[in-house]
């Protein structure tokens, strides 16, 4: 399982979230893909509850969030995490991939250029899920 951030804009007309044209010309520029676990560890970062339910949001409001969650990393690297299996007798093997120091500040660091890259496709929103 995982989580793409990604541009949208609204069609008030159909009641619609649409994905810029440039950014399904450029599936590749226009997402950001991670796990769940670091999904949710970015939605915490920049200030959002990961197990609420959030409609794609204004791209000026995210880029704030963004912007401040960077801030407030400046001169911390979020700790690395090691690799944990979970091997309970009888039951699935689920293993908890770890991740490098500063993993989350590189990840907000690719939020706000996708914000950037985003704003010159036309979005108007960001969303996840």
């Amino acid at each position: 399982m995982s989580i793409s951030f990604q541009p949208y804009v609204h069609d008030a007309a159909n009641d619609l979230w649409l994905i810029p044209y440039a950014a399904r010309q450029d599936p590749d520029a226009f997402e950001i893909n991670v796990s769940n676990a670091n999904g949710d560890e970015l939605l915490l970062a920049i200030g959002l509850d990961p197990s609420a339910e959030h409609p794609p949001m204004p791209i000026a409001a995210f880029s704030t969030l963004v912007t401040a969650a960077l801030r407030r990393h400046l001169d911390q690297r979020s700790p690395e995490l090691e690799t944990v299996a979970d091997q309970t007798p009888g039951m699935m093997t689920v293993i908890h991939c770890g991740r490098r120091e500063g993993y989350i500040e590189e990840r907000l660091g690719e939020l706000a250029a996708l914000v950037q890259r985003s704003r010159t496709a036309d979005a108007t929103h960001i969303g996840w899920g």
